[in-house]
Parts: structure tokens; C-alpha cells; sequence
């Protein structure tokens, strides 16, 4: 996971050392589709299910006031409670024609262009995670794999027959959550938000993935339910199962749902050899690759198999030493030395102030307010002070000022 403490900490600072690429700018008429597109495959409704949600923040979050005389996460899934998680969640429930402040707001009359929005937060409304439901014998509908198609809220059969077991045999042993031949794979195919954010995209959609399972998990406590994502698995027989390539699609979460009319059996179907052959069609004409995300997907799907022991974090924790140190916004641009005084300067001329200096050409040096301290009596008198102007910011000033003293270097103490 070395490189996955890298990719954070270049998060953490993008706003100060970008990431590569730079200079990068999104080609938005070469775009890809906002969910997959599978030609040709069979599809069918799913049924209609009461709204509005009702799942609210109280509601999700104390489950006293859930309907039902069950206890949170005591009911069971049906077709009609699929139907309407999915369409509360990530189903087009809502077209954008408020006047706002995007630069799409000439499109927006148009339906061939509109903008709808969904019960899920996503980042940039481009909700990158595409659901399968695998499903088993107790299911209402033939075993297979099928692929959530948010446009129609249907669902698209990508394969028939019951792979059940090779999702049971990529959980592993002691996979959270309940008993069932019922679950959900949520996937993310990387170009449909990379084409905007490059390489911040791994982290962008890690967030969508987090905000979609929180809010299915709210719906279903609101209704005595229970959503308990497994996070750890072996990701490549997944891939292989929905045919996907991992560096263009990764495996992020499986949803077990515990379904009505599952009695259980311990001699579970063997692992069908079968895969889904039907394959995403692709709108953009060039599909680019980035560095970042190549190497994230290959960080947090090594050693899949190797669930560490309840309770205990795979991810050894991370020293102060591993941490990029902060840079002073009384000096110019350059890493912050600890061991050496700020180089805040005393009080220059107006026209002074406007020079940009020598020290930082990559960058215009913009001075900070003035800000004052205690210094040396102009007599030089023991004891005495004076009071002097320093440019900087006020968050050093509050650093400085905690009982420490710094000196300039034309004598002046910069601190109290």
C-alpha cells in the first residue's frame, strides 16, 4: 500500500503542488455516456414502489420510528424493495431547469441534453458506480447477471444462469454479511469520471461509491432493513465473472441482500466457468490512461485474498515523519525548514511592496497585511521595546506568537 500513502498525500496537497497531468483540460465533446450501454441486451421493468423515499436523515439514522414491528435489519428484500432502493438512490428522479450558475445552463432546456439528478450525492452529478445484480434460484426472475440501467430503470440481462457461487468464492470466508444468493456488484469504470478529473478521479469516485452505499444504507434502515457492503475481496475473479479489464474497471464494494424466500442450503451451486460476453460500448473516441489511477487500482487489489483479522487495520499507521512539510507564507515558495528562521521582512515602501522578489520566480510574491510585534527599542536598551512591521499571514502570526521567538534577518524578533 506504499504508493496508496502517496496518492493520498498528493491529495492532500493539490491545492499547492498539482498533480499530474497540469495542464490537462477535458474534451467534452469526445465525453463518454453518464452509465454503461450494452446493445442488444434483453431488459426488463422493474416494478413500481412507493414514493416519495421517506428515508430521511432521522429515519435512517434512529431506527425507532421504521415502519414495520421488525427490528433494523431484520426484514428481507424483495423485487418491489430492490426496485425502490435503486430508483431513490441512483434512478433518474429529477430534471435541472433552475436557473443556477454552470456553464450548462444553455443546455438545459433542451431533452436531449438535460441534466437529471438522483437521490445519491455524486461528485460533478456524473455517478460513475454501475450496479449488477447477480442473482440466484430464490430470486423472482431467472438466475443470472444483470446490469441496473439507470435511463430506463430496468434491468439489462448480461448472462443466464446461476453464478452465485463464484461471487460466494470471491467474498472468501467470513465475508460480512447475510447468508443469500442475492447481491449486488458495484463497479466503476474509470474513463466515466476520469475524462473530467484525471488522475484525482480514483479519489473522486471512491467518494461517490462511499455516498451511494450510505445512502442505500439510510433507505433500508428507514424501513428495517439492512445494507452491509463487504469491501474485501478477491477483486480479479470478479472482473473475470462480469467481464470487465480491472485497469478500466475496478470492483469496489458487493452488497449481500438478505431475500425473502431464501431457506438456505449448504451445498451451494458449484462455480459456474461461464462469464458475461457482452461488452460496454463505448462513446468516446479516444480513451486516455493515467499513471495515478493504474497504479491505485494495482495498490488496492494486491493481496485481495489476504483479509487481515477483525478489528485489525491491513494499513500500518502513518508516522509524522511521512508527512510533507508545510510551507511558510512568510517566505517564498520553497519547503519549510524548521531549523531556520522566517524570512519575513521589515516594513518596505509602497512602491517596494508592488516588486516581485528574486527569491520566488515561479510565482508573483504577493506580500500579506502587515502585521506587527514586539521587538528591540530603536536605543537597544535591555528590557525595552518597540514595534515593527512584519508581512506575515495570520495563522503564522498565531504560530509564532505561542510563546516563541524568531529572528529576522536584519535583527528583528519576529514572534512575542
Amino acid at each position: 500500500m506504499g504508493y496508496a500513502h502517496e496518492y493520498a498525500d498528493a491529495i492532500m496537497h493539490r491545492g499547492r503542488v498539482p498533480m499530474d497531468p497540469a495542464d490537462f483540460v477535458p474534451n467534452w465533446q469526445d465525453g463518454p455516456r453518464k452509465a454503461k450501454f450494452y446493445p442488444g441486451a434483453d431488459s426488463f421493468p422493474l416494478p413500481d414502489a412507493p414514493y416519495p423515499a421517506d428515508a430521511t436523515l432521522d429515519r435512517g439514522l434512529c431506527t425507532e420510528g421504521a415502519p414495520g414491528e421488525q427490528e433494523a435489519g431484520g426484514g428481507e428484500f424483495d423485487l418491489v424493495a430492490l426496485s425502490g432502493m435503486l430508483r431513490d438512490s441512483y434512478g433518474l428522479t429529477g430534471r435541472r431547469l433552475g436557473v443556477q450558475a454552470n456553464t450548462d445552463l444553455s443546455a438545459l432546456p433542451f431533452y436531449p441534453l438535460a441534466n437529471w439528478s438522483r437521490g445519491s450525492a455524486s461528485g460533478g452529478g456524473l455517478y460513475p458506480v454501475a450496479v449488477h445484480w447477480v442473482s440466484g434460484p430464490s430470486g423472482p426472475v431467472p438466475p443470472g447477471v444483470h446490469y441496473y440501467s439507470t435511463r430506463h430503470h430496468a434491468m439489462q440481462r448480461l448472462l443466464t444462469g446461476d453464478v452465485t457461487g463464484r461471487v460466494r468464492a470471491a467474498l472468501g470466508e467470513g465475508a460480512p454479511g447475510p447468508e443469500t444468493d442475492q447481491y449486488l456488484v458495484l463497479s466503476i469504470k474509470y474513463w466515466q469520471n476520469a475524462f473530467k478529473y484525471n488522475s484525482f478521479s480514483f479519489h473522486a469516485v471512491s467518494m461517490d461509491l462511499g455516498a451511494c452505499v450510505q445512502t442505500w444504507r439510510m433507505w433500508a434502515a428507514a424501513r428495517g432493513l439492512a445494507v452491509e457492503p463487504a469491501l474485501w475481496f478477491d477483486e480479479e475473479r470478479l472482473a473475470e465473472l462480469l467481464g470487465v479489464d480491472p485497469e478500466e474497471e475496478g470492483i469496489f464494494a458487493v452488497v449481500p441482500l438478505k431475500w425473502a424466500g431464501y431457506e438456505g442450503s449448504s451445498d451451494h451451486a458449484p462455480a459456474s466457468p461461464v462469464s458475461v460476453r457482452r461488452k460496454d460500448l463505448e462513446r468516446s473516441r479516444t480513451v486516455l490512461t493515467f499513471d495515478a489511477l493504474l497504479r491505485m487500482q494495482a495498490a488496492t487489489s494486491a493481496d485481495a485474498t489476504a483479509r487481515p483479522a477483525p478489528g485489525r487495520s491491513p494499513r500500518p499507521p502513518r508516522t509524522r515523519s511521512t508527512r510533507r512539510p508545510r510551507r511558510s507564507n512568510c517566505r517564498p515558495p520553497g519547503r519549510w525548514r524548521p531549523t531556520s528562521a522566517p524570512r519575513c521582512a521589515t516594513a518596505a515602501p509602497a512602491s517596494a511592496a508592488s516588486t516581485p522578489s528574486s527569491r520566488s520566480p515561479d510565482r508573483s510574491w504577493r506580500p500579506a497585511s502587515p502585521r506587527r510585534w514586539p521587538g528591540p527599542g530603536s536605543a537597544g536598551t535591555p528590557g525595552t521595546y518597540g514595534w515593527r512591521s512584519c508581512t506575515c499571514s495570520s495563522a503564522m502570526w498565531r504560530g509564532w506568537s505561542r510563546g516563541r521567538t524568531r529572528t529576522t534577518p536584519s535583527g528583528a524578533a519576529c514572534g512575542g
